[in-house]
């Protein structure tokens, strides 16, 4: 597992996640993108991004946090904390 990532490659490792789990371009992944904003990002493509996330990152996700993580800023978050706590 990589040792305390930035949040700039952070944002590159989870726009590649985005454009696998939504077969999107990268281009459409804003640091700032949230739930809603991508029409692939609804509540099923939430789950399969959940799933993408776990996979790629080693983190847990928990049915507590799916509703928190909306965001690629709450995401990158999510992922820091999980990798540095």
């Amino acid at each position: 597992m990589a040792s305390k990532t930035t949040e700039t490659a952070l944002l590159v490792e989870l726009r590649d996640v985005f454009v696998d789990v939504f077969h999107i371009s990268a281009a459409e992944v804003g640091s700032e993108t949230q739930f809603g904003e991508l029409p692939q990002w609804d509540s099923m493509g939430h789950m399969d991004l959940m799933v993408a996330l776990e996979s790629k990152f080693g983190v847990e996700i928990t049915a507590e946090t799916i509703s928190k993580l909306v965001s690629i800023p709450a995401i990158i978050a999510h992922v820091k904390a999980k990798q540095n706590g």
